[in-house]
């Protein structure tokens, strides 16, 4: 997979993990029509995060910021899928607002749709691992097969080969935390993942960023068109 502006490797999810509360603040703000400095420095000036010390609150805006801008695919993309500008705008912008204001679990799903797009790491892993398993009826992930898909990743990537060990442990317990806290996993203990009962305006928003192969993979369904 080939990087964009967007999109990064993966490594800097072991210092920022999945946020819910953090991409919740953020994009309200994004709906209130402030431009990215803007958020970041309201953040920041206000602690909205309520962090006991200020030393990652500017750093975690701008990670939250990046992830909503990532919703929006590059040009190229956006060619390949067959999808305007125009409506990928609209369909992010959904996703923003669920985000913000929709319910828990619809805040949810939107958050690690925004991962996929915005870290390779984990738009494979649920692509090429967990939908993979979901679509073949295989409901067990155990940490060996975590494992191995960071192994494989390592391989296909120069600089993933160059994570730390320390850096890899960070990042198997990250992905443990996507699939909790999207509801594809009960507990970050267990071994077992379910398809996700994919919220219809979440669901519809992806659709029309014309990203079936996620649908497919987070609902362990084949690709619909």
């Amino acid at each position: 997979m080939a990087q964009n502006s967007r999109t990064v490797r993966g490594g800097a999810l072991t210092r920022e993990q999945f946020l819910p509360h953090e991409m919740r603040v953020v994009a309200d703000l994004r709906l209130q029509g402030n431009d990215d400095e803007k958020i970041v420095s309201l953040v920041r000036e206000g602690n909205l995060f309520q962090y006991p010390t200020m030393t990652m609150v500017a750093n975690r805006a701008r990670v939250c910021v990046q992830r909503l801008n990532a919703l929006v695919p590059d040009e190229h993309e956006l060619a390949c899928r067959g999808v305007s500008p125009e409506d990928a705008s609209a369909a992010a912008d959904e996703l923003v607002r669920l985000i913000a204001r929709g319910m828990p679990q619809q805040a949810s799903q939107a958050i690690l749709y925004s991962m996929m797009c915005r870290y390779d790491l984990v738009r494979e892993f649920i692509l090429d691992e967990v939908g993979e398993r979901l679509r073949s009826l295989d409901y067990t992930l155990a940490d060996s097969d975590l494992n191995a898909f960071i192994t494989r990743f390592q391989v296909r990537y120069a600089d993933a080969a160059k994570w730390s060990d320390a850096t890899l442990v960070r990042l198997r317990g990250t992905l443990r935390q996507c699939l909790t806290q999207s509801g594809l996993r009960e507990s970050q203990r267990s071994e077992a993942i379910q398809p996700l009962l994919l919220d219809f305006e979440v669901e519809r928003a992806i659709l029309a960023l014309g990203d079936d192969l996620a649908v497919a993979a987070l609902t362990g369904q084949e690709v619909l068109r």
